[in-house]
């Protein structure tokens, strides 16, 4: 009998996943509706704009359409940047609805747990936020990642800038067949396809702002500026390269005789993930499995307890993986 809640738990936890997964593919046609609407929106917006520009008037939108296209591209730069080249269309599409769906089956499973409606709306919540966090985290490991990246690919850039006295679109063509970067290189080659085939000069600012928000240094923002001096307006920066060559390199070896002792304080966070659940472990062998559940699900100051403990320690985690390494910036 006592493997019983167990079995009812995980039982609740598989029709979520499958009330999970089947309410995305009813919804799949939809979110191909939405994705063919939005690229419609977007070519009307593009067209108002040249009109405005015209002087055919302004076309002013909503404050809940704007502030709804902010957080879209917002979501959309977080996405490319962790998903790389698996980043697809309907990518964004696909992440909110399945983020939503989880976060009520998970609702509505702790509900009928613990009979609890503050204590699960707050579970439902907090899995809501868990995939925007998690992909948070990825994004400033990557972004670290590539900021030491970057200054082998500048150094590249630079000399391959000079031997082609100034042509930019080819110092980018020639650099991204020697950085060991993937991501570096599939900016360089995204730089490339867009210069060619741009008809506003945005599409290629556009391009220019994914590879700055995949690194978020000062580093990645000059570079991005004078690539686009470069391809744009055809100015020769191969002195602006130099010098942020010279400055990047400057910042690593400074950096590296400063030293980093974060990774002693990462090891130590680790020790609260696995003692506590070491401790779940021992409440049930010596109070049995049932008092446990009892006690840390279906009463409130069990509850209240487990939250802010499991909290704390997601909270510590999470600030220690934030500032394992430093960034290689100003």
């Amino acid at each position: 009998m006592a493997v019983y809640p167990l079995l009812y738990a995980v039982l609740m936890f598989l029709s979520a996943w499958a009330f999970t997964s089947g309410l995305y593919l009813t919804l799949r046609p939809l979110l191909r509706y939405m994705r063919e609407l939005l690229r419609t929106e977007h070519r009307h917006r593009l067209n108002m704009k040249r009109l405005s520009r015209q002087g055919f008037g302004s076309f002013p939108t909503g404050r809940i359409a704007q502030q709804w296209h902010r957080w879209r591209r917002e979501l959309e730069l977080l996405l490319k940047a962790t998903q790389g080249p698996n980043f697809q269309e309907s990518s964004v599409q696909r992440f909110v609805v399945l983020t939503i769906a989880a976060a009520c089956s998970i609702c509505a499973v702790s509900c009928l747990i613990t009979a609890d409606a503050r204590f699960s709306l707050f579970i439902g919540i907090l899995a809501l936020a868990l995939p925007v966090i998690y992909q948070r985290i990825k994004l400033r490991s990557l972004q670290i990642q590539s900021g030491y990246d970057l200054a082998e690919a500048i150094g590249i850039l630079a000399s391959k800038y000079k031997v082609t006295r100034g042509n930019m679109r080819m110092a980018l063509q020639l650099s991204s067949q020697e950085v060991t970067s993937a991501a570096l290189r599939r900016h360089f080659m995204n730089w490339i396809r867009e210069e060619l085939n741009y008809v506003e000069a945005s599409e290629l600012e556009k391009a220019v702002e994914e590879f700055i928000y995949s690194i978020q240094t000062s580093f990645a923002k000059q570079l991005g500026l004078t690539v686009l001096k470069g391809l744009l307006r055809g100015e020769n920066v191969e002195n602006t390269l130099m010098a942020i060559d010279k400055n990047i390199h400057r910042q690593m070896d400074m950096l590296r005789d400063e030293g980093d002792s974060s990774s002693e304080v990462l090891q130590l966070s680790w020790l609260h993930v696995v003692l506590f659940p070491l401790l779940i472990v021992l409440m049930i062998i010596f109070m049995g499995y049932n008092s446990t559940v009892h006690y840390q699900l279906e009463t409130e100051q069990g509850r209240f307890w487990l939250t802010t403990t499991v909290c704390f320690i997601a909270g510590s985690l999470l600030l220690a993986v934030w500032f394992r390494r430093p960034p290689n910036d100003y």
